[in-house]
Formats: C-alpha cells, sequence, structure tokens
C-alpha cells in the first residue's frame, strides 16, 4: 500500500468512527432533559397531592385559590407545602373549636359557617404579606410559609385581636 493509499484509508476510517460517536451523542438525554422530565414528574405528583387533600376537605379549594394562584401555576411544589399547612391548620382550628376555645366560638357566633375559613384565608394573607418583604429563596416557599402560618394560628385563637382580623 502506498502512503497515498493509506492515508486515504485512514481518513476514510476517521470519518466512520465520527459518524457513529456523533449518532450515539444524539439520541442520549442531556442533563437538561432529564432534569425537566424529573422536575415535570415531582410537579404532577404535587398536583395529584394538592386535589387528594382538597377532595378531603372541600372548604379549602376557596382558600386555596384566593391565597396562591400563581404558586399553584409556578411552584406546585411549594403549592403542595402550603396546601399542606392550611389543611393542617383546618383540622387544628376544628379540634380547637369543638374543644371549645372561646376566640373561636365567638368567631362562630359572628360569621357563622365561614368562621373557620375566613380565619385561614385572613391568617394566609397575612403570612404571605409578611413573606414579600422577608422571603429570599423561592425554594423555601412552602416551608417559611407553614412556619410562620402554624404560629400566626396559634397566636390567633388565644387573643381576642384575631375576632378583629388578627
Amino acid at each position: 500500500m502506498t502512503g497515498q493509499e493509506l492515508l486515504k484509508r485512514q481518513s476514510s476510517e476517521t470519518e466512520s468512527s465520527e459518524t457513529y460517536l456523533s449518532e450515539t451523542e444524539t439520541n442520549s438525554f442531556d442533563e437538561d432533559e432529564v432534569s425537566n422530565n424529573n422536575n415535570s414528574k415531582k410537579a404532577q405528583q404535587s398536583f395529584i397531592a394538592i386535589g387528594k387533600i382538597i377532595q378531603n376537605n372541600p372548604e379549602l379549594r376557596s382558600v386555596v385559590q384566593g391565597l396562591i394562584p400563581y404558586l399553584l401555576l409556578n411552584e406546585p411544589q411549594q403549592a403542595e407545602i402550603v396546601v399542606r399547612a392550611l389543611d393542617r391548620g383546618y383540622h387544628f382550628l376544628i379540634t380547637e373549636l369543638e374543644k371549645g376555645n372561646s376566640v373561636l366560638t365567638l368567631q362562630k357566633q359572628l360569621q357563622g359557617e365561614v368562621a373557620i375559613k375566613q380565619l385561614l384565608l385572613n391568617t394566609g394573607f397575612k403570612q404571605v404579606d409578611y413573606m414579600r418583604d422577608h422571603l429570599i429563596d423561592i425554594s423555601q416557599y412552602g416551608k417559611y410559609f407553614a412556619s410562620g402560618f402554624d404560629n400566626r394560628l396559634k397566636i390567633a385563637i388565644t387573643t381576642s385581636q384575631s375576632v378583629s382580623g388578627f
């Protein structure tokens, strides 16, 4: 084989191996696609969880829609944490009302059946307003909301200020 024939053969083999390499790269997922797919699955799981909570506690539907509509669309995983906090808060308030909590009893007398839902909404709005100035990382939204919300509810049912919209 002459030098020129050898050069042609090596050139042809290089093109062939480059073709195989580029074909395998084209068929594989890159890290962004895998990450987006995982985030999509997590978002879908969060939507399902939120749906189940609202299905089990229909009183929360209007509270969730009024309080965090933007979060449901943009950050479903954070929204799930908030909805779970609202659900815990609802059950906490119902239990306290059944125990005869005087603040809740008075609110129910003044506002009727919407008293619990209204307290959840008012307390939730106060927490969201507070977070606007203090939250730094959106990935902590749910956790930060839940913590502040739980504390605000406990304060609300121990003071008469909650009757006037605490």
